[in-house]
């Protein structure tokens, strides 16, 4: 995903368990020979809190 002007995106690591479980799910997608691409995006989601929030006015 790219920013582009009035979107911001915000990333920020979610807490151990969390990041655990991310990567258990990652692990067990390449296991069980799951389509990598659906396995690293759903335990990004579950690793890390995904923000976009769209500005009304640019930020300076």
């Amino acid at each position: 995903m790219l920013s582009r002007p009035g979107l911001a995106l915000y990333l920020a690591p979610r807490e151990f368990p969390f990041i655990l479980i991310g990567g258990v799910i990652g692990a067990l997608g390449v296991w069980l020979a799951a389509p990598m691409a659906a396995t690293a995006v759903t335990a990004f989601l579950v690793a890390f809190q995904v923000k976009a929030e769209i500005l009304t006015q640019p930020r300076s």
